[in-house]
C-alpha cells in the first residue's frame, strides 16, 4: 500500500510534527512488511485493520515500538494495530492504492473460515458503528428528556429528531451495503443502488394495494420470475447478501460486454440482473436466516436468560481482545429489528465498566511504587474505559496482568447474568459507555435504575476481586 503523495510530503515540510507522524507511518507500513504486502487496509473506532498477503512479515515488536501504537493482535485473519481515538487521521494517511494484486490469496487464507468470517463482520460494521451509534444516542437523550419532563412527546421538536434518528436504522441497508463494497471490492455505488432497489417505496406502494386488495403480495417478471414484496428497512443480512452475489455477478458481465461498451452495459447489467436474483430469491432468503437468527437468541434467553448473560459477559472483554466484538453487532441490530430492543447490548457497556474497573484496581496497586508516567497511562486508561474506548486499558494494561483481565470476565459474567435475568434493556443501537445511560429511560424508569445499578455494581466487583486476587508482582 502506497502512502498518498500528500501525505509523504507533510514529512517535507518544516513542521516537526509533520514529519513525525510522517516517520511513524513509514515505520508502520516497514513493519508489516512493507507497500507489496499490505493487501487492504479498514478500520473501526479505535484499531487499523489489515489484510496482509504474508501475516509472517508482520513484526509485531516493531509495531508495538511505534509511538501512538497502543498494541496489536496478530491472526484472525488479519492484523490489527490499535490507535485509539486517532484512528481515523491514520487510516486516512494510510488509504493509498494497494501495491499488492486484489486478488492475492495466499495459502494461509484457505480454510480459515471462522476468521475470514470475522474480518468480514469487521470490515463492514466497523465504519458503520458511528453512524447508528450517533442516532441511537439521539434516540436515547430524546427518551431521557421526555421520561424527565424536559420536553413535550408531542412537540415538534421531539418529532424532527425522532424522524431523522429513525431514518437512519431504516436506512441502515444502504450504510452497510456501501461499508459491504468496500470489503467484497465492487463499486461502492452500484451497491448503493442495488440497495435502493430493495428499498423502493413504489414497490413498498404496489405491495400494500395488493394486500388491501386481498392478493398476495408479490409480482411475476417476464412470467416466471416469482418477487415477494417484502420491506427491508432495517435489514442488514439481505444488503450484506446482495452485495456479496453483486460481486460475483459484476465479472460475469463484465466479461460478456465488449470493451467498448463497459461503461454503459457493465453497471447496466451488474445492477438489473443483480437487483432482480437478490429481490427473487436472496433478500427474501435473507429475512429468513435473520428470523432464524432472533429464534436461536429468544430461544437461549428463553431456555435460561441467566446463562446466556453469564456466558455473553464472561466471552465479552476477550472477543474485545481478539478484535471479533463486532460479531454481536449484527445480532443486536437484528434483535431491534425483530424484537424492538435487545438483552445482549447492555452487557457490553458492563464489561467496558468492568475493564475500567480492574485497571483502577491495577493502578491503586502500582501508584506507590510504579513510575509517574506508568502510573499516568494506567488511571487515563481506566478513564477512557469508563468512556468506552477499552483498548488502552486491555493492552495497556489488563493484557500484561492476565488474572485482573479474568477478574474483569468473571464480574461481567456475573452482572451480566443479573442484568439479562431483571430484563435490563435497550432499544436502540448506542455506544457501550456511562453517557449511554440515559437511552435506559426510553423503557421506563426502573429499567434506567437496573443499567445505573448494573454499572456500578461491575465497576465495584472487578475493582474488589482485582484487590483481592491480583498481585502485581506476580503477573
Amino acid at each position: 500500500m502506497q502512502l498518498t503523495q500528500t501525505n509523504m510530503a507533510a514529512g517535507d515540510t518544516p513542521s516537526g510534527k509533520a514529519d513525525s507522524f510522517s516517520m511513524k507511518l513509514q515505520e508502520l507500513v516497514a513493519a508489516l512488511g512493507g507497500n507489496e504486502n499490505i493487501a487492504n487496509i479498514t478500520h473501526c473506532m479505535t484499531r487499523l485493520r489489515f489484510k496482509l498477503v504474508d501475516e509472517s512479515k508482520a513484526d509485531k515488536e516493531k509495531l508495538e515500538a511505534i509511538q501512538g501504537v497502543k498494541g496489536v493482535v496478530l491472526g484472525q485473519g488479519q492484523t490489527q494495530v490499535i490507535i485509539g481515538v486517532d484512528v481515523e487521521k491514520w487510516y486516512l494517511a494510510l488509504s493509498g492504492a494497494s501495491a499488492a494484486p486484489e486478488d492475492a490469496e495466499t495459502e494461509q487464507e484457505k480454510g480459515k473460515l471462522f476468521q475470514n468470517a470475522m474480518r468480514i463482520v469487521a470490515g463492514i460494521f466497523g465504519p458503520v458503528v458511528p453512524a447508528i451509534a450517533g442516532a441511537g444516542m439521539l434516540m436515547g437523550l430524546l427518551s431521557g428528556l421526555i421520561a424527565t419532563n424536559v420536553i413535550s412527546e408531542s412537540s415538534d421538536t421531539v418529532f424532527f429528531f425522532r424522524s431523522i434518528s429513525v431514518a437512519v436504522f431504516f436506512f441502515l441497508p444502504m450504510l452497510v451495503s456501501f461499508s459491504a463494497a468496500k470489503v467484497f471490492k465492487v463499486n461502492e455505488y452500484i451497491a448503493l443502488a442495488v440497495a435502493a432497489a430493495m428499498m423502493s417505496p413504489k414497490l413498498l406502494e404496489k405491495a400494500t394495494l395488493l394486500s388491501q386488495a386481498g392478493n398476495a403480495p408479490e409480482l411475476s417478471v417476464f412470467g416466471v420470475i416469482p418477487i415477494e414484496l417484502l420491506n427491508y428497512g432495517g435489514a442488514i443480512v439481505p444488503a450484506i447478501l446482495a452485495v456479496w452475489v453483486l460481486s460475483k455477478i459484476t465479472p460475469m458481465v463484465d466479461k460478456l460486454v465488449p470493451a467498448s461498451a463497459k461503461p454503459v452495459f457493465t453497471p447496466l447489467l451488474a445492477f438489473t440482473v443483480t437487483s432482480t436474483v437478490v429481490l427473487s430469491v436472496v433478500a427474501p432468503a435473507g429475512m429468513w436466516v435473520s428470523n432464524g437468527a432472533g429464534w436461536v437468541v429468544s430461544s437461549l434467553l428463553e431456555v435460561s436468560p441467566t446463562l446466556t448473560g453469564f456466558v455473553f459477559g464472561l466471552t465479552r472483554p476477550i472477543t474485545i481482545v481478539f478484535g471479533i466484538h463486532h460479531s454481536m453487532t449484527p445480532i443486536s441490530l437484528n434483535n431491534f429489528a425483530l424484537y424492538g430492543k435487545d438483552l445482549l447490548m447492555p452487557i457490553m457497556c458492563l464489561g467496558n465498566l468492568a475493564i475500567a474497573g480492574a485497571t483502577m484496581a491495577i493502578w491503586y496497586k502500582q501508584r506507590k511504587h510504579a513510575s509517574k508516567e506508568q502510573s499516568s497511562i494506567t488511571v487515563g486508561s481506566g478513564i477512557t474505559a469508563i468512556l468506552g474506548i477499552t483498548e488502552p486499558a486491555l493492552f495497556g494494561v489488563l493484557t500484561k496482568y492476565t488474572k485482573a483481565l479474568f477478574m474483569a470476565s468473571l464480574a461481567t459474567g456475573i452482572v451480566g447474568a443479573i442484568s439479562v435475568t431483571i430484563d435490563t434493556h435497550l432499544t436502540s443501537y448506542i455506544l457501550s459507555s456511562v453517557f449511554s445511560l440515559p437511552a435506559y429511560l426510553a423503557s421506563g424508569t426502573q429499567n434506567f435504575v437496573q443499567a445505573v445499578l448494573g454499572v456500578i455494581g461491575v465497576f465495584a466487583l472487578s475493582f474488589a476481586m482485582t484487590m483481592m486476587f491480583v498481585r502485581i508482582d506476580n503477573k
